[in-house]
């Protein structure tokens, strides 16, 4: 549940949106939003719409008529963290339908005048979000003016004009927020720019005049994405070195804890480019990593994690005709040893030894080997596809086959007892905890395992995913049991068979 606080934080962005998205208008411009973003950021997300994603519709979404009757139902409003959870969820729906750029400019922090030396807090947070939206503006706007009326109250914030170059933008500060929290938007030539911090959305203007460097022009990432920015549907940017730098003071770090887990302390910077070649996805990614001694050179390795002429038979069986899809040439067992690493690098050191404590009674207890009796018998590909395609056509709503190499019946074994022990701890924590837990962990018959999330409110707004199961070949996951269910109904029997 989301406190009363952060919810009266969130309401005049909720507002600023509301009114910038109202008043977005004038010429669409020839350059993109990643143009528009400074090239000394730290991350950035830009994408593309997908293929297959269909326009903004004209009438209501599915999701905001399921939250109306819903409530109705529930006789009552939602909770208010509820009602703008749910409203993200269908403006992030929304804006995938346009290019868009996304970005962590800055972040810094300092100790704390408490007594704890290694508290820090925010003293600074520069983000912005760029969507081209053109003239589109009513499908955002019905959006936002529903979450205004949800979120708002009278509030104690000011709100004025300002210019930047030949712009006009609002700026709006509240005396609930920190200083930084300034909360600035506008219409920039076909684009909606949205930005926290100060001075952030003057920043975005400069970029857009040529006063300051953007991030497509910055010279290693324009060398790194030469060949496909104009086919890639996402980019991603890593300032690694500077990321580390600004972040590590305020997560204790934990930022370099989390590279190193992926063996990749060396990184300064990376670029992911993604896109299709006709049916099949493409990801090329490049590593500028720093040079072992004083005087030798940075240097930068290319690698291609997903080749569109994989043509192998034995994984385009597991691929609906349709579907557009993905195979991933990575060793599985690294990998995923790595994620779940990267994870743990995350937790602060209180929370990472009560879960390595958790984990490793858990085995001990329920008698499993997650090394020996899973990761050492995955196999050197992955494969994605986006069938059944998720009804707000979310780009990582999809469907993954992970390959087994050998002993799929230990695999089989070995997952179901993890899940077992998994639900048990999960089950113990909201005993010994008194409240409703979060999310449950459930297993039917079929075989099917899947999380259910419940949101703060009434049993109707349960959310199921995502759901696995194992079978001789792939441990193959989705968004919903429905879909995986779906998704298994149309492969062969060499797909889905589970030998006893």
């Amino acid at each position: 549940m989301m406190s009363k606080s952060l919810c009266g934080a969130i309401r005049p962005l909720a507002l600023a949106a509301a009114c910038s998205i109202a008043g977005v208008a004038g010429a669409e411009d020839a350059r993109e939003p990643i143009d528009l973003i400074p090239a000394d950021s730290l991350l950035c997300w830009y994408g593309r719409p997908l293929p297959d994603t269909t326009p903004a519709p004209e009438q209501p979404s599915t999701l905001q008529t399921l939250v109306e009757v819903g409530a109705r139902l529930a006789s009552g409003p939602l909770e208010a963290g509820t009602q703008l959870n749910l409203r993200l969820a269908e403006l992030f729906g929304l804006m995938v339908r346009y290019p868009h750029a996304v970005a962590l400019i800055d972040a810094r922090a300092k100790p704390t005048t408490t007594t704890e030396p290694t508290v820090r807090r925010i003293d600074r947070l520069r983000f912005a979000m760029v969507v081209q939206v053109g003239e589109q503006t009513e499908p955002f706007l019905r959006i936002i003016q529903k979450t205004v009326n949800e979120q708002t109250n009278s509030g104690a914030a000011t709100l004025v004009s300002e210019k930047a170059g030949r712009w006009t933008y609002q700026e709006l500060r509240d005396q609930r927020l920190p200083e930084w929290a300034v909360i600035a938007w506008g219409q920039l030539d076909g684009h909606f720019v949205l930005t926290v911090g100060p001075n952030v959305w003057r920043t975005i203007a400069a970029v857009a005049d040529g006063d300051e460097q953007s991030l497509a022009g910055e010279p290693w990432y324009a060398v790194a994405r030469a060949k496909r920015r104009r086919t890639a549907l996402i980019e991603i940017f890593v300032a690694a070195r500077e990321l580390q730098e600004r972040l590590d003071p305020f997560v204790d770090g934990r930022a370099s804890g989390f590279f190193r887990a992926w063996d990749a302390g060396d990184l300064r910077q990376a670029h992911w480019a993604l896109g299709f070649a006709e049916r099949a996805l493409f990801c090329v990614a490049h590593f500028r990593l720093r040079g072992s001694g004083e005087k030798e050179e940075d240097t930068t390795v290319r690698r291609v994690y997903a080749d569109p002429d994989n043509r192998d038979p034995y994984l385009l069986a597991a691929i609906p005709p349709d579907a557009r899809y993905a195979i991933f040439d990575v060793p599985v067992e690294r990998l995923l040893a790595r994620f779940f690493r990267g994870l743990l690098a995350l937790q602060g050191a209180k929370a990472r030894a009560n879960i390595e404590r958790i984990w490793a009674e858990a085995q001990a207890q329920y008698g499993f080997d997650a090394e020996r009796g899973l990761l050492a018998n995955l196999g050197e590909r992955i494969v994605l596809h986006n069938d059944p395609p998720h009804p707000l056509h979310l780009p990582l709503a999809m469907t993954i086959l992970i390959e087994i190499r050998d002993e799929p019946a230990t695999v089989r074994q070995t997952v179901e007892t993890l899940c077992s022990a998994w639900r048990a701890v999960l089950d113990e924590a909201a005993a010994k905890g008194g409240g409703k837990p979060p999310f449950r962990l459930r297993r039917d018959e079929d075989g099917v395992w899947y999380l259910r999330y419940d949101l703060a409110g009434p049993d109707w707004l349960g959310l199921a995913g995502p759901a696995w199961i194992v079978t001789d070949r792939y441990i193959i996951l989705s968004w919903s049991p429905v879909a995986l269910r779906e998704y298994l109904e149309k492969v062969p029997d060499e797909v889905t068979r589970r030998s006893r």
